[in-house]
């Protein structure tokens, strides 16, 4: 499987903008690539004025079932939604228009996020063309139980998508890592670019590790641009079936 990673500057607050020109980065990828994976709140920049964002994120789930149906590929990523409630939701829209969502479960208590939003309370995982994924967002990349892969049916590849601060790039890097090893999977990680309102720097590092904890590569630091890796289900499963870590994983729930 091609899996494509974005990483730019989104432009705060502004979701025609955002979408307007990840839509001309994405054009290169059409027919290239199986899936395509996009930053934390891609469309606004990581913000806490919830009831303008959501406003105007009427059209982003809209907006990725055209992208997903122009480039044959499924794309992925986590805007700001209201259900009721306020979620930070990561959607997954197939090329065929099918859709699904997880929402962000450990919310960033050093900002606004725990007030203003509601966390998930699920964790989630999907099957795509052979494949099962599941997605994170972010801050869960912190929390190994969360991530914990499981016996009966193993997720093969964890998606991430961030907005994860420069200063904290050594964790970041070292996180995804460590989640790669200890569930031998691949892991996916997509961060932004660039200094938001607060200041903020965030330098991307958006990478991809493999089950070894190999690095199969990574985007260059503070620069935009898109990069795509091929990865092999059955080189995974062989390592599996060699090294059969998982078969030796404590089981445990979690409570709500």
């Amino acid at each position: 499987m091609n899996i494509s990673l974005i990483q730019y500057d989104p432009r705060w607050e502004d979701v025609p903008y955002n979408l307007s020109y990840l839509s001309r980065m994405m054009e290169p990828l059409i027919g290239k690539t199986d899936m395509i994976i996009l930053p934390e709140m891609f469309s606004t920049g990581f913000s806490m004025s919830v009831g303008q964002v959501v406003g105007q994120n009427k059209g982003t789930l809209s907006w990725m079932q055209q992208q997903a149906k122009k480039t044959g590929a499924l794309v992925m990523g986590s805007i700001p939604v209201v259900d009721r409630y306020y979620y930070n939701r990561f959607y997954w829209v197939s090329p065929e228009g099918k859709n699904g969502y997880y929402d962000k479960h450990h919310l960033f208590s050093m900002s606004e996020e725990s007030n203003l939003f509601t966390p998930g309370n699920k964790k989630q995982q999907f099957n795509y063309t052979g494949w099962e994924v599941m997605p994170i967002i972010c801050y869960d990349l912190r929390f190994p139980a969360w991530c914990r892969n499981n016996l009966n049916l193993p997720y093969d590849l964890l998606v991430c998508s961030a907005s994860w601060p420069s200063v904290r790039n050594d964790v970041w890097m070292t996180l995804l890592k460590a989640r790669a090893l200890e569930n031998q999977c691949f892991v996916a990680g997509v961060n932004r670019i660039g200094k938001d309102v607060n200041g903020l720097e965030h330098n991307g590092n958006s990478v991809v590790f493999g089950p070894k904890g190999n690095m199969i590569g990574i985007l260059p630091e503070n620069q935009e641009g898109i990069a795509t890796f091929q990865l092999s289900i059955s080189e995974l499963l062989d390592f599996r079936k060699k090294f059969p870590v998982l078969n030796d994983m404590d089981q445990f729930s979690f409570e709500q």
